[in-house]
């Protein structure tokens, strides 16, 4: 039997498809990791990273967009920070779902 997903179902799974797109990139993982303890300013992010201005700037901008990361300014100063509380408990729950999972696994390059 053949399940029929309605055009509201089908929108909700790409734009959950989308929302999870944000954090399919080391580069963003990064970012979010170094923003787990609290807001920074995009030097701090990246000193923290080690990648360049402009790759954290765009990286930046993504996150923004997709209203994962907040940016509130402070003088002459940014500071960024993690749109919501449910957002650093997924990348918890997902270090927790690999911490016992061989590289094996993770190593699939279907994705």
């Amino acid at each position: 039997m053949e399940v029929q997903l309605s055009n509201e179902d089908i929108m909700r799974l790409k734009l959950i498809s989308k929302f999870f797109k944000g954090f399919a990139d080391y580069s963003r993982l990064l970012i979010f990791e170094s923003l787990m303890d609290g807001e920074k300013t995009v030097t701090e992010i990246i000193e923290y990273t080690g990648f360049s201005q402009s790759k954290i700037s765009n990286h930046l901008k993504c996150l923004r967009e997709s209203d994962l990361v907040q940016a509130r300014q402070e003088g002459k100063f940014i500071y960024y920070s993690i749109a919501d509380e449910k957002i650093k408990t997924i990348l918890v729950l997902s270090k927790e779902l690999i911490k016992d999972a061989s590289e094996e696994k993770y190593n699939c390059m279907k994705y």
